[in-house]
């Protein structure tokens, strides 16, 4: 008896080690949240940190990494975005990972927040795949050696705050 619970804490902490850090929802989330919302995010789940803040076209990008063997590791950058003609910001989130899994989860995870495939397609090094609905373009790449992964989060709105 103590054998098979032994087993299976062992099989659920083996499966819980090689899952991944942050689903494609919450990084839909991360759009629309201040900086300090997202510090405190990350801060609360302590998964990610801070590894690197920098100011690019007049925004503060923040890296935040998990800690994890070579080819595990996953990267969320925060911050940037781009400026409509009315002066609003509409960020973008991207995550970046060398897990081809983890990448596969979230073209899976599309269906769940509505998103509608719109491309899919290849460039010279990468699988593309582009979801849109009316409030998000997510863009998810995959390159053909499967060593590297990115999913780009876009608003098409700005939500009042």
């Amino acid at each position: 008896m103590k054998r098979s619970l032994i087993i299976l804490c062992l099989f659920f902490y083996c499966a819980g080690a090689r899952a991944q850090s942050i689903s494609l929802l919450e990084l839909v989330n991360l759009t629309s949240l201040t900086s300090s919302q997202i510090e405190n995010y990350f801060t609360s789940k302590k998964l990610f940190k801070l590894q690197l803040g920098e100011s690019v076209n007049g925004f503060v990008l923040k890296h935040y990494q998990t800690s994890g063997k070579q080819g595990k590791v996953e990267t969320i950058i925060t911050g940037t975005g781009f400026k409509t003609a009315s002066g609003a910001i509409l960020y973008t989130v991207s995550y970046i990972t060398g897990d081809p899994q983890n990448i596969i989860n979230m073209v899976d995870q599309t269906q769940k927040v509505n998103l509608k495939l719109s491309f899919q397609g290849a460039d010279p090094a990468n699988n593309i795949y582009i979801y849109d609905n009316f409030l998000y373009h997510v863009v998810i790449k995959l390159n053909f050696s499967q060593t590297l992964g990115t999913v780009d989060v876009t608003q098409k709105l700005v939500f009042v705050q």
